[in-house]
């Protein structure tokens, strides 16, 4: 039997049952065009206790979606960006992925979800 497993038949209030549970970083990279309204979908999800976000610069020769970037993006090399960072339960944040997804159809949001571990 895991220790995990142990304190889960335990009583035990769920925020320490959380913390137990396999952790990530999600980082979402948006236009800034989607900023306030992705703050109102991340300011709405309980599972989420806070985030950043600050500006970026995406580099490359297309956007995500395969639109061509505009002729100052492709003269200066650089699409401004906002990013998100997301510290949760590695469930809670695919959940969230999918809600994000389905409510930003065919929108310009890179994803990014890594593992994180203990320390």
């Amino acid at each position: 039997m895991t220790q995990e497993t142990t304190l889960q038949n335990q009583v035990l209030p769920n925020t320490v049952l959380q913390s137990l549970a396999p952790q990530g970083l999600l980082i979402l990279i948006v236009p800034p065009t989607l900023e306030e309204m992705l703050i109102d979908v991340l300011l709405q999800r309980p599972e989420i206790s806070g985030f950043t976000s600050s500006k970026v610069s995406g580099h490359g020769s297309v956007h995500s979606d395969g639109a061509q970037l505009s002729i100052v993006e492709q003269v200066t090399g650089r699409q401004q960006r906002v990013q998100f960072m997301l510290h949760a339960s590695i469930a809670d944040l695919q959940n969230l992925t999918t809600v994000i997804k389905a409510k930003f159809r065919s929108t310009d949001i890179h994803c990014i979800l890594l593992p994180i571990l203990p320390c």
